[in-house]
C-alpha cells in the first residue's frame, strides 16, 4: 500500500469475437479511431516492427503520445501515455482467449505526482483519480466490444461524457 506505483485500476470485458480477429483490430495503426468514445484522432507517428509510437487527440483537444515498450503478438501490449514533454502513465492491454470469445483487460497505473505528500496523494488517488480512470477505461472497453461485435464505429461520447476528455 505504501508504493504509489502499485496504485492502478483496470477494466475487463468479454467480447464475442475470436482472439485472432480481436488482435487484428487492436494491432492496426490508428485503431482507437474505431472504438474510443473520446478519440478525435489517433495518428501513427512511427509504426513498424521495431518501434510503435502514436498520438491520441481527444475530442476536447488534449493531445497525448503513446510509446509502446512491449508488444506481444496476439496477446497484447504495454505502453506509456501522456503529454509529449510530460509525465507518463503506464497502460497494459491484454487479450485472453475464451472458447470463441476474447477477454480484454486494460490496466492503467497513473504517474506519481510530486505536488502532494504521499499520504494525501494516496487518498486523492483512491477518492478521485482511480474512480475517474476506471470510468474512462469502462467507456473504452465498451467501445471496443461494440465495434468488434457490430462492425460499426462508435460515436463520440457514445456511453456518456467524461470530465477529463469530453467537450
Amino acid at each position: 500500500m505504501n508504493e504509489l506505483s502499485s496504485l492502478s485500476t483496470q477494466s475487463k470485458i468479454v467480447i464475442d469475437s475470436p482472439i485472432e480477429q480481436t488482435w487484428a483490430v487492436l494491432s492496426n495503426p490508428s485503431h482507437l479511431e474505431h472504438f474510443h468514445p473520446f478519440c478525435q484522432s489517433n495518428r501513427a507517428i512511427k509504426w513498424d516492427s521495431k518501434q510503435k509510437i502514436d498520438e491520441l487527440k481527444y475530442i476536447n483537444g488534449l493531445v497525448y503520445e503513446r510509446h509502446f515498450y512491449s508488444w506481444e503478438e496476439g496477446n497484447g501490449f504495454k505502453l506509456y501515455i501522456g503529454k509529449k514533454e510530460g509525465k507518463k502513465s503506464k497502460v497494459e492491454w491484454s487479450l485472453k482467449p475464451l472458447d470463441n470469445k476474447t477477454q480484454l483487460t486494460i490496466k492503467i497505473t497513473p504517474y506519481k505526482s510530486s505536488k502532494f505528500s504521499s499520504p494525501f496523494l494516496t487518498l486523492f488517488m483512491f477518492i478521485s483519480i482511480l474512480p475517474r480512470l476506471k470510468k474512462y477505461l469502462n467507456h473504452v472497453t465498451r467501445g471496443f466490444k461494440y465495434y468488434l461485435e457490430t462492425g460499426k464505429t462508435i460515436r463520440r461520447n457514445q456511453f456518456g461524457t467524461h470530465d477529463w476528455f469530453s467537450i
